[in-house]
């Protein structure tokens, strides 16, 4: 048992064969030396024919290899060799060297085929060969692709052209003839129809290989089915979002940080016509292209550098055109993705002209309306006052004279509201600047908020320096305070708090005015200050919706800002900030009073 194994792993090694095929060719010229030239002659192909016999199976490759071999040995004595020990050694290690060459010829050939086959077979795509009679290999996975087996197409000519789908046959049959005539390469997307006339993607690419007359034509097919419905999906998509960005009435814009325009909806085109805007350059530059038709030009050119400049920067602004004959909300935002990964800047523009115009048509209504009615209320209020100061009243009547005077007292608290604005929007707030005391200012407005507070036991707490002295509208100043603690104990719930507290630095005054109450919801919080807006947390408190917009309306005309700085579940934050000039600040003190 040993021998054998010896013998295999020797012969099948590389080494072992190059060893036993040098022995055997020594053997071989050892002998054809000693036993003459007759030695070695036509027999000599004996060996192969038993090898190739091996070819068709075992059990007829070892009969035709012992028949071979005895006339291999034999033969020459009808020719009248002599047949000696020396002569069969040589014909036997002759048969032996050539059997062992084609041997490792052969199975290195079959290896190769093999591996070359299965490495085909496991490619997740079709190979074939075709010659000038035809199809002469395809790979197996063409059956799990097309639905076709291999004898299938090797068996009949015209399956390929068959199975073309009818809307590609025509441009696929004559791309694909153009490449044979001209020996080029050949490259086509198309549908082939399976047998159950489901429509099956591929992409065929072939090139000619050149052997003179045993040239062919080779080429693999790939199914791309899924890509061609995903390009599909993805080209549906695209058509439907172009749809949807067109059919918006607002002007939409996407641009790269930089500013360069990658994709501009169909109103933007026509707002770009009819404003003249630039038809090349970034998106700002492009802006203020139109700089010159703007009412506030200094401010609309400040803004469209800023955003040149900080294109991470959320912006939304409002500009009139030509005088106030056209209005427009413009609005920039970042679009950031996965990973913070930022993908370009979207640019919408809103025309607001009709708005402003109902806006201004109101606003001198209001105003009318108002001035109306300040003279007559005057008067109600007046006489309630005499009325009072007469014959005494039964409980009744000084019940009802006292609700119809706290109803004309609010009325004439809207109306004054009404007024103030509307002067705001005939030309500005006019101030009456003078020095005063920004923290008696806080201090006085908490002394008049605190009956109030008493009634639901909220405490007030003061935080801020002794005295902060300032160049300011003290009247109008000190209605800011008032409007910002009185709506903060409105919306707290009993037992809460609200804090006041004023700071300065080299620069800025800084109040802030903070309660413990219901808070605002986020999305509701840019909409704050607009006039009569209530937000839905507070819809069942009265009040007109007007008291944030005069108190913005009072810190910008002082050339201030005023925010939502925080708004959650418990509570919100308001804080407004003043350039200061000359403010003269004393030690720091806290004063609180509870209610």
């Amino acid at each position: 048992m040993a021998t054998p194994r010896l013998i295999g792993r020797v012969l099948g090694s590389r080494k072992g064969l190059v060893l036993a095929s040098l022995t055997a060719l020594a053997a071989t010229l050892a002998a054809s030396f000693f036993a003459g030239r007759d030695a070695v002659g036509a027999a000599m192909l004996l060996p192969w024919v038993a090898l190739f016999a091996f070819e068709a199976g075992a059990t007829l490759g070892l009969a035709v290899a012992a028949g071979s071999f005895l006339i291999f040995i034999f033969s020459p004595a009808l020719d009248g060799v002599d047949i000696n020990p020396a002569f069969v050694i040589g014909r036997f290690s002759a048969f032996a060297l050539i059997a062992v060459g084609v041997g490792i010829a052969g199975a290195h050939l079959r290896r190769s085929e093999q591996r070359n086959r299965r490495l085909v077979e496991g490619l997740p795509l079709v190979m074939y060969i075709e010659s000038l009679e035809g199809l002469t290999y395809i790979s197996p996975q063409i059956e799990s692709m097309l639905g076709y087996g291999v004898s299938d197409w090797l068996s009949q000519p015209g399956l390929w052209r068959a199975a073309l789908h009818p809307a590609d046959r025509e441009r696929v049959l004559t791309a694909y003839r153009d490449a044979v005539d001209s020996n080029a390469e050949f490259e086509c997307t198309y549908r082939l129809v399976r047998p159950d006339s489901r429509a099956v993607w591929v992409r065929d690419s072939s090139a000619f290989v050149a052997d003179g007359p045993h040239s062919y034509r080779q080429g693999f097919i790939v199914d791309v089915t899924e890509q061609k419905n995903s390009e599909h999906e993805a080209e549906r998509n695209a058509t439907l979002m172009r749809g949807l960005i067109d059919g918006t009435v607002d002007a939409i814009t996407l641009t790269d940080r930089t500013g360069r325009i990658a994709i501009a909806n169909r109103p933007m085109a026509k707002y770009a016509r009819e404003l003249g805007l630039p038809q090349t350059g970034l998106m700002h530059e492009r802006l203020l292209g139109i700089a010159d038709a703007i009412d506030d030009r200094e401010r609309y050119e400040r803004r469209m550098r800023e955003l040149a400049a900080s294109p991470d920067v959320e912006s939304a602004d409002e500009f009139e055109v030509n005088g106030g004959e056209r209005a427009f909300q413009g609005y920039t935002k970042p679009v950031i993705g996965a990973d913070n990964e930022y993908l370009g800047r979207v640019w919408t523009l809103r025309e607001v002209t009709e708005a402003r115009q109902v806006d201004r048509i109101k606003d001198a209504l209001v105003a009318t309306v108002s001035h109306e009615l300040r003279t007559p209320l005057t008067s109600i209020i007046g006489y309630l006052e005499l009325l009072g100061s007469g014959e005494p009243l039964s409980d009744e009547d000084a019940r009802f004279v006292d609700i119809v005077r706290r109803n004309a007292a609010r009325l004439q608290r809207m109306v004054e509201e009404l007024l103030f604005l509307s002067r705001v929007d005939a030309g500005g707030l006019e101030l009456d600047l003078e020095d005063v005391d920004v923290v008696e200012l806080a201090r006085v407005a908490l002394g008049s908020a605190d009956p109030a507070a008493a009634a639901k036991r909220i405490t007030l707490e003061l935080d801020g320096p002794e005295t902060l002295a300032m160049r300011a509208d003290g009247h109008r100043l000190g209605q800011v305070f008032d409007n910002l603690i009185s709506n903060a104990i409105k919306f707290t719930p009993e037992r809460g708090s609200v804090k006041v507290c004023v700071s300065a630095d080299d620069d800025a005054l800084v109040a802030t005015v903070s309660d413990t109450g219901c808070g605002i919801p986020e999305p509701e919080q840019a909409r704050l200050f607009e006039r009569f807006f209530r937000s839905t947390v507070t819809r069942d408190v009265p009040g007109t919706g007007l008291g944030l917009t005069i108190v913005r309306a009072i810190v910008e005309a002082h050339r201030g800002t005023i925010t939502c700085e925080r708004s959650d579940a418990e509570g919100t934050t308001f804080a407004f900030t003043l350039p200061l000039a000359a403010a003269t600040v004393s030690a720091r003190v806290t004063a609180a009073a509870a209610g």
